[in-house]
Protein backbone atom coordinates (compact mmCIF):
# COMPACT_ATOMS: atom_id res chain seq x y z
CA UNK A 1 0.00 0.00 0.00
CA UNK A 2 0.95 3.47 -1.07
CA UNK A 3 1.09 5.68 1.96
CA UNK A 4 2.32 9.30 2.25
CA UNK A 5 3.11 11.27 5.42
CA UNK A 6 2.39 15.10 4.70
CA UNK A 7 4.60 17.03 7.31
CA UNK A 8 4.24 20.69 8.08
CA UNK A 9 6.84 23.31 7.77
CA UNK A 10 5.44 26.67 8.68
CA UNK A 11 3.16 27.81 11.35
CA UNK A 12 -0.68 28.25 10.56
CA UNK A 13 -1.63 31.23 8.96
CA UNK A 14 -4.86 32.29 10.34
CA UNK A 15 -7.92 30.82 12.20
CA UNK A 16 -10.90 32.95 11.49
CA UNK A 17 -14.52 32.62 11.23
CA UNK A 18 -15.56 30.63 7.85
CA UNK A 19 -18.34 29.03 5.86
CA UNK A 20 -16.40 26.02 4.73
CA UNK A 21 -17.94 24.52 1.30
CA UNK A 22 -19.54 26.52 -1.86
CA UNK A 23 -22.85 25.70 -3.43
CA UNK A 24 -23.66 23.83 -6.27
CA UNK A 25 -25.23 26.41 -9.35
CA UNK A 26 -28.32 26.92 -11.05
CA UNK A 27 -31.40 29.28 -9.90
CA UNK A 28 -32.24 28.68 -5.64
CA UNK A 29 -35.44 29.86 -3.91
CA UNK A 30 -34.42 32.68 -1.04
CA UNK A 31 -34.67 31.46 2.24
CA UNK A 32 -37.50 33.68 4.18
CA UNK A 33 -35.75 35.88 6.92
CA UNK A 34 -37.23 35.48 10.64
CA UNK A 35 -38.34 38.49 12.58
CA UNK A 36 -35.81 40.14 15.39
CA UNK A 37 -37.18 40.15 19.02
CA UNK A 38 -37.43 44.00 20.60
CA UNK A 39 -34.09 45.12 21.99
CA UNK A 40 -31.89 42.72 19.46
CA UNK A 41 -29.86 42.92 16.53
CA UNK A 42 -30.13 39.56 14.02
CA UNK A 43 -27.05 39.61 11.75
CA UNK A 44 -26.67 37.29 9.19
CA UNK A 45 -23.46 35.33 8.99
CA UNK A 46 -24.23 33.41 5.68
CA UNK A 47 -26.64 32.65 2.97
CA UNK A 48 -25.24 30.07 1.00
CA UNK A 49 -27.02 27.44 -2.29
CA UNK A 50 -26.40 23.98 -1.74
CA UNK A 51 -26.90 21.25 -4.26
CA UNK A 52 -27.63 17.57 -3.36
CA UNK A 53 -28.84 14.05 -4.92
CA UNK A 54 -31.78 12.03 -4.01
CA UNK A 55 -30.68 9.73 -0.90
CA UNK A 56 -27.49 12.10 -0.48
CA UNK A 57 -25.95 14.01 2.39
CA UNK A 58 -24.00 17.30 2.51
CA UNK A 59 -22.97 20.10 5.59
CA UNK A 60 -21.46 23.53 5.86
CA UNK A 61 -19.36 24.91 8.71
CA UNK A 62 -19.94 27.96 10.77
CA UNK A 63 -16.52 28.91 12.70
CA UNK A 64 -16.57 30.64 15.92
CA UNK A 65 -19.75 32.31 15.67
CA UNK A 66 -20.73 35.46 18.07
CA UNK A 67 -22.82 34.08 21.43
CA UNK A 68 -26.07 34.40 20.80
CA UNK A 69 -29.04 32.79 19.70
CA UNK A 70 -28.80 31.26 16.19
CA UNK A 71 -31.46 30.55 13.21
CA UNK A 72 -31.37 28.40 10.16
CA UNK A 73 -33.45 28.49 7.22
CA UNK A 74 -33.80 25.95 4.75
CA UNK A 75 -35.64 26.41 1.24
CA UNK A 76 -35.84 24.22 -1.81
CA UNK A 77 -37.27 23.92 -4.56
CA UNK A 78 -39.70 20.68 -4.57
CA UNK A 79 -42.41 20.49 -2.49
CA UNK A 80 -42.75 17.08 -3.15
CA UNK A 81 -39.55 16.28 -1.50
CA UNK A 82 -38.48 15.30 2.13
CA UNK A 83 -35.42 17.56 3.14
CA UNK A 84 -34.35 16.83 6.53
CA UNK A 85 -31.63 19.71 8.51
CA UNK A 86 -29.74 19.35 11.53
CA UNK A 87 -26.93 21.44 13.50
CA UNK A 88 -24.53 19.84 15.28
CA UNK A 89 -21.26 20.85 17.28
CA UNK A 90 -17.78 20.28 15.07
CA UNK A 91 -17.11 17.51 16.30
CA UNK A 92 -19.39 15.24 14.09
CA UNK A 93 -17.41 13.79 11.94
CA UNK A 94 -20.10 12.54 9.23
CA UNK A 95 -23.59 12.41 8.32
CA UNK A 96 -23.57 8.03 9.47
CA UNK A 97 -22.37 9.43 12.79
CA UNK A 98 -25.46 11.77 13.28
CA UNK A 99 -27.91 8.91 11.98
CA UNK A 100 -26.51 6.85 14.89
CA UNK A 101 -26.66 8.58 17.71
CA UNK A 102 -23.12 9.59 17.60
CA UNK A 103 -22.62 13.54 17.39
CA UNK A 104 -24.08 16.57 19.46
CA UNK A 105 -27.46 17.13 17.90
CA UNK A 106 -28.28 20.96 18.73
CA UNK A 107 -31.04 21.16 16.76
CA UNK A 108 -32.93 19.18 13.99
CA UNK A 109 -35.85 19.30 11.20
CA UNK A 110 -37.35 16.59 10.25
CA UNK A 111 -40.29 15.53 7.82
CA UNK A 112 -41.88 16.72 4.75
CA UNK A 113 -42.66 20.59 5.68
CA UNK A 114 -40.58 23.33 3.94
CA UNK A 115 -38.86 25.41 4.38
CA UNK A 116 -37.04 24.26 7.47
CA UNK A 117 -35.91 26.40 10.38
CA UNK A 118 -33.87 25.35 13.48
CA UNK A 119 -32.70 27.88 16.22
CA UNK A 120 -30.50 26.98 18.75
CA UNK A 121 -28.03 28.68 21.30
CA UNK A 122 -24.34 29.05 20.47
CA UNK A 123 -23.16 26.20 23.11
CA UNK A 124 -19.48 28.13 23.95
CA UNK A 125 -16.86 30.87 22.79
CA UNK A 126 -14.36 29.35 19.70
CA UNK A 127 -17.22 26.93 18.71
CA UNK A 128 -17.53 24.99 15.12
CA UNK A 129 -21.53 24.44 13.85
CA UNK A 130 -22.33 21.97 11.31
CA UNK A 131 -25.26 22.10 9.14
CA UNK A 132 -26.64 18.79 7.62
CA UNK A 133 -28.57 18.42 4.44
CA UNK A 134 -29.95 15.29 3.67
CA UNK A 135 -32.19 14.60 0.71
CA UNK A 136 -34.64 12.21 1.52
CA UNK A 137 -36.68 12.59 -1.96
CA UNK A 138 -36.57 10.86 -5.29
CA UNK A 139 -34.76 13.58 -6.98
CA UNK A 140 -31.96 15.87 -6.83
CA UNK A 141 -32.65 19.28 -4.92
CA UNK A 142 -31.05 22.60 -5.14
CA UNK A 143 -31.64 25.43 -2.68
CA UNK A 144 -30.99 27.94 0.03
CA UNK A 145 -29.65 27.98 3.52
CA UNK A 146 -29.22 31.20 5.63
CA UNK A 147 -27.84 31.47 9.11
CA UNK A 148 -27.94 34.33 11.79
CA UNK A 149 -27.49 34.88 14.46
CA UNK A 150 -29.20 37.86 17.54
CA UNK A 151 -27.46 39.57 19.89
CA UNK A 152 -28.23 41.86 22.63
CA UNK A 153 -26.33 44.53 20.48
CA UNK A 154 -24.47 44.75 17.14
CA UNK A 155 -21.89 43.01 16.20
CA UNK A 156 -18.84 43.14 13.29
CA UNK A 157 -18.05 40.52 10.53
CA UNK A 158 -14.60 40.65 9.87
CA UNK A 159 -13.46 39.51 6.85
CA UNK A 160 -10.65 35.91 6.32
CA UNK A 161 -7.20 37.54 5.82
CA UNK A 162 -4.48 35.40 6.25
CA UNK A 163 -1.43 36.20 8.58
CA UNK A 164 1.59 37.66 6.84
CA UNK A 165 5.00 35.37 7.11
CA UNK A 166 6.29 36.49 10.67
CA UNK A 167 3.00 37.84 11.75
CA UNK A 168 1.52 37.00 15.89
CA UNK A 169 1.50 33.76 16.56
CA UNK A 170 -2.42 32.35 15.67
CA UNK A 171 -2.30 30.26 18.70
CA UNK A 172 -1.76 33.30 21.12
CA UNK A 173 -5.86 33.89 20.73
CA UNK A 174 -7.04 30.88 21.48
CA UNK A 175 -7.89 28.82 24.29
CA UNK A 176 -5.16 26.82 25.75
CA UNK A 177 -4.72 23.01 24.90
CA UNK A 178 -4.27 20.45 25.33
CA UNK A 179 -5.44 19.20 22.68
CA UNK A 180 -7.80 16.31 23.05
CA UNK A 181 -9.66 15.87 19.94
CA UNK A 182 -8.55 16.39 16.14
CA UNK A 183 -11.18 16.14 13.75
CA UNK A 184 -10.72 16.28 9.39
CA UNK A 185 -13.15 17.12 7.20
CA UNK A 186 -14.21 18.17 2.98
CA UNK A 187 -13.05 21.72 2.97
CA UNK A 188 -14.09 22.66 -0.32
CA UNK A 189 -14.23 20.92 -4.15
CA UNK A 190 -13.30 22.93 -6.94
CA UNK A 191 -14.77 20.94 -10.03
CA UNK A 192 -12.29 23.26 -12.40
CA UNK A 193 -11.85 26.82 -13.05
CA UNK A 194 -12.75 27.78 -9.47
CA UNK A 195 -16.44 26.57 -9.78
CA UNK A 196 -17.28 24.92 -6.28
CA UNK A 197 -19.68 21.77 -5.57
CA UNK A 198 -21.11 20.79 -2.33
CA UNK A 199 -19.55 17.82 -0.18
CA UNK A 200 -21.20 14.83 -0.61
CA UNK A 201 -21.68 11.40 1.30
CA UNK A 202 -22.51 7.90 0.02
CA UNK A 203 -24.64 5.40 1.77
CA UNK A 204 -21.15 4.00 3.66
CA UNK A 205 -19.86 7.42 4.83
CA UNK A 206 -17.53 7.84 2.02
CA UNK A 207 -16.89 11.17 0.88
CA UNK A 208 -17.41 11.24 -3.44
CA UNK A 209 -15.34 13.21 -5.29
CA UNK A 210 -14.64 12.94 -9.31
CA UNK A 211 -11.81 12.74 -11.63
CA UNK A 212 -10.23 16.27 -12.47
CA UNK A 213 -11.47 17.53 -9.36
CA UNK A 214 -9.45 19.54 -7.05
CA UNK A 215 -10.30 18.99 -3.36
CA UNK A 216 -9.53 20.30 -0.29
CA UNK A 217 -9.71 18.84 3.47
CA UNK A 218 -8.96 20.95 6.72
CA UNK A 219 -8.24 19.64 10.27
CA UNK A 220 -9.75 21.67 13.45
CA UNK A 221 -8.14 20.62 17.17
CA UNK A 222 -10.29 20.78 20.06
CA UNK A 223 -9.49 20.72 24.04
CA UNK A 224 -11.76 18.80 26.67
CA UNK A 225 -14.49 21.50 27.01
CA UNK A 226 -14.43 21.14 23.34
CA UNK A 227 -13.16 24.51 22.20
CA UNK A 228 -10.69 25.05 19.31
CA UNK A 229 -7.86 25.19 20.88
CA UNK A 230 -3.33 26.21 20.91
CA UNK A 231 -1.48 23.56 19.96
CA UNK A 232 2.19 22.48 20.05
CA UNK A 233 3.22 20.27 17.03
CA UNK A 234 1.72 21.27 13.50
CA UNK A 235 -0.53 19.02 11.94
CA UNK A 236 0.86 15.51 9.94
CA UNK A 237 -1.40 13.94 7.26
CA UNK A 238 -1.39 10.59 6.21
CA UNK A 239 -2.78 9.47 2.71
CA UNK A 240 -3.28 5.65 1.83
CA UNK A 241 -3.42 5.74 -1.80
CA UNK A 242 -2.48 2.54 -3.34
CA UNK A 243 -3.27 3.06 -6.65
CA UNK A 244 -2.12 6.88 -6.79
CA UNK A 245 -5.60 8.37 -6.98
CA UNK A 246 -4.46 11.33 -5.89
CA UNK A 247 -1.49 14.03 -6.31
CA UNK A 248 -0.93 16.04 -3.13
CA UNK A 249 -0.03 19.75 -3.70
CA UNK A 250 2.47 21.86 -0.79
CA UNK A 251 0.63 24.40 1.40
CA UNK A 252 1.88 27.22 3.26
CA UNK A 253 -1.37 26.04 5.99
CA UNK A 254 -0.33 22.67 7.29
CA UNK A 255 -3.91 22.37 8.77
CA UNK A 256 -5.12 21.90 5.17
CA UNK A 257 -4.08 19.35 2.57
CA UNK A 258 -4.46 19.45 -0.86
CA UNK A 259 -5.08 17.10 -3.32
CA UNK A 260 -5.91 16.49 -7.52
CA UNK A 261 -7.78 13.68 -7.99
CA UNK A 262 -6.03 11.71 -10.80
CA UNK A 263 -8.62 8.66 -11.71
CA UNK A 264 -11.21 6.72 -10.17
CA UNK A 265 -10.42 4.35 -7.01
CA UNK A 266 -10.71 4.50 -2.96
CA UNK A 267 -8.30 6.04 -0.84
CA UNK A 268 -8.26 7.45 3.00
CA UNK A 269 -6.71 9.52 5.00
CA UNK A 270 -5.24 10.87 8.49
CA UNK A 271 -3.98 13.54 10.73
CA UNK A 272 -1.89 13.82 13.32
CA UNK A 273 -1.82 16.60 15.96
CA UNK A 274 0.36 16.61 19.16
CA UNK A 275 0.20 13.03 19.35
CA UNK A 276 -3.58 12.88 18.76
CA UNK A 277 -5.17 10.87 16.00
CA UNK A 278 -7.60 12.06 14.22
CA UNK A 279 -10.99 10.46 12.38
CA UNK A 280 -10.28 8.45 8.54
CA UNK A 281 -11.64 9.63 6.13
CA UNK A 282 -12.67 7.35 3.17
CA UNK A 283 -12.64 8.89 -0.20
CA UNK A 284 -14.23 7.11 -3.31
CA UNK A 285 -13.48 8.56 -6.67
CA UNK A 286 -16.20 7.73 -9.57
CA UNK A 287 -17.32 9.29 -12.70
CA UNK A 288 -19.76 12.17 -12.81
CA UNK A 289 -23.50 11.06 -12.98
CA UNK A 290 -22.41 7.71 -10.71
Amino acid sequence: MTRRTVAAVVTCGSLVAALSGCGGGGSSPAAPTPSTPAGQVRTVLATVPFEIRAGGATFKSIDNPPTGSMDATLEWGNAGSQVDFYATDGRCPGFPELQAGACTVLARSEGATKPKRITFNVPAANAVINFWIYNRGSISEAGMMEVAVTTSGPITIASPTPLPSGGPDPRSSLPAGPVTQAKIAVRSIDTGGFDYRDPEQDGDGNWIVHPGEFVVFDLSQRNGAGEKCAWIKDPEWTVDDEAEIVSVRGSSNPFLLRVDVLHKGFFELQAKIDDIDSNRLGIVVTSQGN
